[in-house]
């Protein structure tokens, strides 16, 4: 007898390694023709989620019931007639054929001797044409692409004929028109074969399409669940993957299926923009197939990457060639609808074998960091931590798959980029000799300087609608977080507005707000105090001539000015100034600067304030705020 009508539940299940719970006192529940989705930010224990749930992870505690049954009590015989897996571990079966590999999805009902029957043969022919692989079952293999094995292996699970299919992350490795097909194939399993469906998905608009509910993983635990309606809201989402609404809008500006294929767009001013890919994504992207190449001998024509940003990126791949012990490839550099330097350049990755670890290095067009306060430390090569970070997660990735224990060492290229450097302000910052390899979110956001503004003004005005006593204001996601996780203000409804601190207070006016206050990182205000109020270093920057001015009246001596005028980031500046002693008084004479450059936008009449902080621990997170600004920040701590 079935539990209340669930084929699978999971009952105050605790699930981990080593003992040590990852995931505490869990209830999930799927019921026959429902789709189940499991969403979440990297590393929140999707999949050992999904590995409990199939049995593949001894629980900790609590029971896992499969057809109202405890899943212990069953055979693995009788498991596998009733559940198919599709998980991201990746085969490798020696010399089979991929219609072999999708006919082994019936050997949970074959006798001892293995022997398919005409029904058996039939099931792997309707499985191969579901998922459009049918052109591939005379291939062998372990010689194909990873988006065709992807397919062959969702085939070999249909065939099975489940009556519950869990599957983590079937999207990898797919191109677009192959997402669109899986969701076709999922539905009908689904709605037409009357079978449960468990999968984990990052790609929240295909989660937001497919899915009956949502099951969302956090903190440890399944956080929320509830209809796609009830989870994809601006109030919800944002919270959970930590980004703004800003973002979140932008990432469902448009419906899936206007999208062309593989790429991102983003709505602005009434118009489409495409989305390109940072120099980071590029780099780890051309760094993962020439692991692949060297590793795996596969010859990738297309490559995915994750981005930090939780997309998927799909990146052609260019110029492969290989030695005994090195292997190379290039990826062309593509900004979408973003006006940018960089765009088609070509960024070439060299992967080579050692004893152990993972090195990463700058080659030929790659710059060099001169000074202190960038990224990274002076005399290594500027390839940023974020990009790094991605290059060792898919390295890493391959090696497992490849069942490779030693180490890799990537060198990355740029043949053009000591010349473009030439455009950039990567001289001016301290790195010489080429490009840097950057990206926080992997993404480039298509964002003109107009349009940018019209969908600031449109927010403020969006904002007016809603509540006109009070507006919150942030350059940037920095500032949001400060204001959220530091500050303890209530962020639903705050403004991100980029650049554009001028634009956006005259905005508030027009909108009449009755109170403003701005907060942000001392990097974007401080030029407030020279009255520049568009940041944009395309402007102009000032920043140490501000910061040298402030300190001259602080009384500062003429060593310590020249210290601060050679300092590339306002924290390498603070660093001289605390030294000094004169770190507090020179904070002093800047926050009059700005509050003087914020009431100069602003009539006297209109309460105005700001709070300006930094993210280095050691100066304490506030440094300067204006004198009005604790009574502005209760409006956004209750309600009044």
């Amino acid at each position: 007898m079935k539990e209340n009508g669930f084929y699978v539940r999971a009952d105050k299940v605790s699930v981990g390694y080593d003992g040590k719970p990852l995931i505490r006192d869990m209830e999930l529940f799927v019921s026959r023709g429902e789709i189940l989705t499991l969403i979440g930010p990297n590393g929140s224990g999707k999949s050992t989620i999904l590995k409990s749930l199939i049995g593949q992870l001894e629980l900790i505690s609590g029971t896992v019931y499969l057809d109202g049954q405890p899943m212990k009590n069953y055979t693995k015989k009788e498991t596998a007639e009733r559940m198919s897996v599709l998980m991201t571990e990746r085969i490798r079966p020696d010399r089979m054929t991929c219609e072999e590999v999708v006919e082994t999805g019936r050997y949970p009902y074959t006798g001892r001797m293995g022997i398919l029957s005409a029904d058996d043969h039939r099931a792997v022919k309707d499985a191969l044409l579901m998922t459009e692989a049918q052109e591939l079952k005379d291939l062998l293999y372990n010689e194909i692409s990873d988006g065709q094995k992807q397919r062959v292996l969702l085939a070999r699970a249909i065939a099975q004929e489940p009556e519950v299919m869990v599957l983590d992350e079937p999207t990898s490795f797919l191109d677009i028109k192959y997402k669109l097909e899986l969701l076709t194939v999922l539905k009908k399993l689904a709605k037409e074969k009357n079978a449960a469906v468990i999968l984990s998905l990052h790609e929240l608009d295909l989660a937001r399409k497919i899915s009956d509910r949502i099951a969302c993983v956090h903190h440890h635990c399944i956080e929320r669940t509830g209809t796609p309606e009830e989870i994809f809201t601006e109030e919800y989402i944002p919270q959970l993957f930590e980004i703004s609404v800003q973002d979140y809008r932008r990432y469902f500006g448009l419906p899936c299926e206007n999208l062309p294929s593989g790429e991102q767009h983003r709505a602005v001013s009434g118009k489409l923009l495409r989305c390109g890919y940072t120099t980071g994504t590029c780099a780890a992207a051309a760094a993962k197939a020439a692991a692949l190449y060297l590793l795996k001998d596969e010859a990738a024509g297309y490559i995915s990457i994750r981005t930090p940003a939780g997309s998927t990126a799909v990146l052609e791949i260019e110029d492969l060639h290989r030695t005994e012990s090195e292997a190379g490839c290039a990826v062309t550099k593509d900004a979408g609808d973003d006006p940018d330097v960089t765009n088609g350049i070509l960024i070439c990755a060299v992967v080579g074998k050692i004893p152990e670890g993972i090195t990463i290095s700058g080659g030929k067009g790659v710059g060099c960091v001169t000074k202190e306060g960038l990224d990274q430390a002076v005399g290594e090569a500027a390839i940023n931590s974020v990009p790094r970070c991605m290059m060792r997660e898919a390295l890493r990735e391959v090696m497992d798959s490849a069942g490779y224990t030693g180490g890799l060492k990537v060198c990355i290229s740029v043949p053009e980029g000591e010349k473009i450097a030439e455009r950039t302000f990567n001289p001016r910052m301290g790195i010489t000799g080429g490009i840097s390899i950057i990206g926080t979110s992997g993404i480039v956001e298509p964002m003109s300087n107009k349009a940018l503004a019209d969908t600031i003004r449109l927010e403020i005005r969006q904002a007016a609608k809603k509540d006109r006593k009070k507006i919150l204001l942030t350059p940037g996601n920095f500032g949001l977080r400060f204001a959220k996780e530091e500050l303890g203000l209530d962020t639903g409804s705050c403004v991100v507005c980029s650049n554009f601190i001028g634009d956006a207070l005259d905005a508030a006016l027009e909108n009449e707000f009755q109170n403003i206050l701005l907060i942000g990182h001392i990097g974007k205000l401080i030029k407030l105090g020279i009255g520049m109020t568009n940041t944009h270093s395309g402007n102009g920057d000032g920043r140490m001539e501000t910061m040298a001015a402030c300190a001259l009246l602080a009384g500062a001596e003429q060593e310590t000015l020249r210290r601060i005028l050679s300092c590339v980031t306002t924290d390498a500046a603070l660093s001289i100034l605390q030294k000094e002693g004169r770190l507090k008084s020179t904070m002093q004479i800047l926050g009059g600067r700005i509050d003087a450059c914020l009431k100069r936008r602003v009539p006297d009449t209109l309460p105005v304030g700001f709070v300006c902080f930094t993210n280095a621990e050691e100066f304490g997170g506030v440094l300067m705020q204006s004198e009005n600004a604790e009574e502005l920040m209760k409006r956004w701590r209750i309600k009044l």
